[in-house]
């Protein structure tokens, strides 16, 4: 799941506020996930942490937010390691229909300014 949660902390500034509508559909009982991460433009470097924050919890399952290392798959950095960001959304043993969030998510514009650029997802989950 790709998700940006807004998130207001102390000292930090947004520079610009997006939204998004996702859509997953999985079976009952089943898991979905998204790894993040970031790269400074043109390098396989790290720019930095997500910021997260859950604006709305689902009803019928289960959301997590973690930091995790990551392994890119994708050239040019398919191999590397990387500080991030994982998402998963495990649905209630049982439970079919319509799950819904939503979570915003911050990354580093710039960390010395400590500006943040945020898009908030709403998501929808359509358990079978």
């Amino acid at each position: 799941m790709r998700f940006l949660v807004a998130a207001v902390l102390l000292g930090a500034q947004i520079n610009a506020v997006n939204a998004e509508s996702l859509t997953y559909d999985i079976k009952s009982g089943e898991a979905v996930s998204e790894h993040l991460y970031l790269l400074t433009d043109g390098t396989c470097v790290s720019s930095g942490q997500y910021r997260t924050k859950v604006l709305k919890d689902p009803e019928h399952g289960k959301f997590i937010i973690r930091p995790d290392v990551i392994v890119a798959v994708d050239p040019p950095c398919k191999g590397h390691r990387f500080t991030g960001t994982t998402f998963s959304y495990t649905s209630q043993k049982g439970f079919r229909g319509s799950d819904h969030l939503s979570v915003s998510v911050g990354y580093p514009v710039d960390t010395s300014e400590m500006l943040y650029s945020y898009t908030t997802y709403d998501v929808t989950v359509n358990v079978h």
